[in-house]
């Protein structure tokens, strides 16, 4: 196993790099774009973007080898503190073989974004030990109108600045329970509900690694050179978008079981199902596939597709008791202290 590689903790006036790795997002969504700029900006940070933030080429914002070229680019450059991905999609495991490892390990920033951008956290810390974070993308939680949700931000903060254990992830009392779409056609913010709280399938202790993941992006990795092992890992299962259904899930858990992918888990946590799905079908499934293991199973924990979102440090150590998620050791490292290890 590599030795764990942790970027420099953020800090206020730091220069975040703008990346579009699969869908062209900011061409599709302008105004939801230019408020999560606008956002990032009140939140103290600078940005830049790279030639394909705001490309078109078919159904991404450039081809493979340019997109790649922008993401080693940022990670070279020594102004650039941070990475966020502007959206997911489906096309970022194009980028995988133009990328270059030697420059990423000797430059671990933190990087983050979710779903299609799981085939990346995984690919990087694979290859290079390098923590990134499985969090809030800039036009979906960003990009929120007013503000983004204070949990998203919040917690975002904590994990990015937090040089000593950051702790439990808080519980949040309610989720969003409408799309993007409607909300901005209204020009409000999106509605939200109580959420049903975390439950336990089968309680238990368990501490190892997090591996948040997308099922279909991790799908992906699955016989290529960059295929992680997840033995013993706290595995967090996003289940993608409202149009992801049981029997997408059950056949995801069928592919990466037989790959190997998601054999010997410490723990297995489902994340919020997407809005208007029967979240009883869905763990239904899951009970029905970590059947046979004695490790602990819950299901109802936030984040993944259902905001308001948590940011979760892939790599890095935490326990689950029953419903509590407790994040044990930093994602970062001072700024000053440029020193690896576990």
């Amino acid at each position: 196993m590599r030795a764990l590689v942790r970027p420099a903790a953020l800090v206020p006036g730091d220069t975040l790099a703008v990346v579009t790795l699969s869908s062209p997002g900011p061409a599709h969504h302008p105004d939801a774009y230019a408020r999560g700029i606008a956002h990032l900006h009140a939140a103290g940070f600078r940005t830049v973007t790279t030639p394909t933030t705001t490309g078109r080429f078919g159904w991404t914002s450039g081809a493979p080898r340019r997109r790649a070229e922008d993401l080693n680019a940022a990670f070279a450059d020594p102004a650039i503190d941070g990475i966020l991905t502007t959206i997911g999609g489906n096309h970022t495991a194009q980028l995988l073989p133009h990328l270059d490892w030697d420059t990423i390990a000797a430059n671990p920033k933190v990087l983050c974004g979710y779903s299609d951008t799981t085939v990346l956290h995984h690919a990087i810390h694979h290859m290079t030990g390098m923590v990134s974070f499985y969090g809030p993308a800039v036009i979906p939680q960003w990009g929120e109108h007013d503000h983004p949700f204070p949990y998203t931000a919040g917690h975002f903060h904590t994990i990015t600045t937090s040089t000593t254990g950051p702790g439990p992830v808080p519980v949040s009392g309610y989720l969003v329970d409408e799309d993007h779409h409607t909300a901005q056609a209204a020009h409000r913010a999106r509605r939200t509900r109580p959420a049903p709280p975390r439950l336990a399938l089968r309680p238990g202790h368990a501490r190892g690694p997090l591996a948040p993941f997308c099922l279909p992006s991790m799908r992906l990795l699955a016989g290529t050179p960059w295929q992680p092992d997840l033995s013993g890992h706290i595995l967090l299962l996003d289940l993608s978008d409202h149009a992801y259904r049981p029997e997408d899930f059950d056949a995801d858990l069928t592919h990466l079981r037989q790959t190997g992918l998601t054999r010997d888990p410490a723990a297995v946590v489902m994340l919020r199902t997407p809005s208007r799905q029967d979240a009883t079908a869905y763990a239904h499934v899951l009970f029905t596939h970590t059947r046979g293991g004695s490790y602990p199973v819950l299901i109802g924990m936030e984040g993944g597709h259902v905001d308001p979102m948590p940011t979760y440090p892939l790599g890095v150590s935490a326990t689950l008791d029953t419903t509590t998620l407790t994040i044990t050791e930093p994602a970062v490292i001072p700024r000053e202290d440029r020193t690896h290890g576990i």
